[in-house]
């Protein structure tokens, strides 16, 4: 349960913190968003689970990173897909200084986080903690005769 608090938070914070940069420069529409998402990815990738300094190779932490990037991108298009006409409500947009009827999917700053959370999750289940042994299943050490 930790873990996946942990994925929350830290998701959320990278995702938040993309997002915003992103709107506030005016990348989020368009082809840009992709890369906007990809980096959301990339950096959720890098933050969750085992730290990079804790990892055995610095590689591990490379791959979590470009296959975030990928898995986020595919998120954006699956949100793309279902949430493609939902319009982002006005009482979340006024605080960013973002106009009215702007659609959810082209807001980073509210889909950037939700992605981040989602892929940080799985990260830091996957990757976050040492499975303590119990015992079972292992091997006897064989009797020395």
């Amino acid at each position: 349960m930790v873990r996946v608090f942990l994925g929350l938070v830290k998701g959320g914070i990278v995702g938040a913190a993309v997002g915003i940069a992103a709107s506030r420069v005016g990348l989020g529409v368009g082809a840009t968003a992709w890369l906007v998402y990809g980096v959301v990815g990339f950096l959720v990738g890098l933050v969750c689970g085992k730290p990079p300094w804790q990892q055995e190779t610095l590689w591990t932490s490379m791959v979590k990173g470009v296959i975030g990037l990928a898995v986020c991108m595919g998120l954006f298009w699956v949100s793309r897909k279902v949430f493609g006409g939902m319009q982002a409500p006005a009482q979340l947009l006024a605080p960013l200084g973002l106009t009215d009827g702007q659609a959810l999917v082209s807001v980073p700053a509210l889909l950037g986080p939700l992605i981040g959370i989602v892929y940080g999750v799985f990260v830091e289940v996957d990757d976050g903690g040492k499975s303590a042994p119990t015992g079972k299943g292992q091997p006897k050490p064989a009797k020395q005769d």
